[in-house]
């Protein structure tokens, strides 16, 4: 006759070693899947034929973070060693993560993401006087909520906005601003999607929520996008504008984080070669 086992069974309680040890080989496979996921090219290094596994190598990472290329490969062999919230950032940075996975990064490094911090002032005043000097295309710097905190004349004109205008309330609660875009819906998605990014960016940061409220409030467009949390559009590399005077725009955006400037983001607008934007400019200056 079978007999039946009736005691309780007992499990061992995990040692904070081996919870360290677990986190640390989640840390090692997270790294090694995000950089085998990444082509040289992805991260402006020269492609090659001859590389004999997927992704970047190692010593390729630890060069783009600044960082020894023992002491990344330790990190990725799940080794117990210390690494700072700056070590995080410039790897996930050469790894090119996404705000949701750079946050998973610091979760799985047992570190507390820092809240980052506004830019300060003497940062924004440089900003006025540097786009001021760039004359020959559009240019403009927006905070974290896209208040615009800098601008160049050119942009002034053919964007019609101004310091203290913000561009995403703009685009979505004034019609004759979007009408200037006439792939709109792209846009639209595009700009809610990254606001959201920006949201998680700075968790945090309540003006957010408040902010896409009042937007909500007046455009059911952006509260579609925003209730269902849009966030996998890419950014579009070109920008079309149709503007009344000087026509249909065709723009390459380039978008910098000046040193210093936290949450700062400068939106430069170059001219498409062949389609007769930088021309139609130069009409304007």
């Amino acid at each position: 006759m079978t007999q039946l086992i009736t005691e309780t069974p007992t499990f061992a309680v995990p040692r904070e070693s081996d919870e360290g040890e677990a986190r640390r080989q989640r840390l090692a496979r997270f790294l090694r899947a995000r950089r085998e996921q990444l082509r040289p090219q992805d991260v402006g290094l020269p492609s090659s034929n001859r590389r004999r596994t997927p992704g970047l190598r190692r010593e390729e990472v630890a060069v783009l973070a600044n960082v020894g290329v023992t002491w990344y490969t330790w990190l990725e062999q799940g080794r117990d060693i210390g690494v700072s919230s700056d070590v995080i950032d410039a790897i996930g940075q050469a790894l090119r993560l996404e705000e949701g996975d750079l946050e998973h990064l610091y979760e799985l490094a047992g570190k507390q993401q820092p809240v980052r911090r506004s830019a300060v002032a003497e940062v924004r005043a440089i900003m006025s006087r540097t786009l001021a000097g760039f004359t020959h295309s559009p240019a403009y710097a927006v905070d974290r909520y896209w208040n615009v905190i800098a601008t160049n004349e050119l942009a002034e004109y053919v964007f019609g906005i101004s310091v203290g205008s913000n561009c995403l309330e703009a685009f979505f609660t004034k019609p004759d601003v979007a009408a200037h875009y006439p792939h709109r819906e792209l846009a639209g998605r595009m700009m809610a999607a990254q606001f959201h990014r920006q949201a998680a960016m700075y968790a945090g940061d309540p003006i957010f929520g408040m902010l896409a409220d009042k937007i909500a409030a007046v455009s059911p467009e952006f509260k579609e996008y925003w209730d269902s949390y849009v966030v996998g559009v890419e950014p579009h590399v070109d920008l079309v504008f149709d503007h009344n005077q000087l026509g249909r725009l065709t723009l390459e955006s380039v978008v910098l984080n000046p040193v210093g400037g936290n949450d700062l983001r400068v939106f430069l607008y170059l001219p498409k070669v062949g389609s007769g934007t930088a021309e139609a400019l130069a009409r304007a200056v």
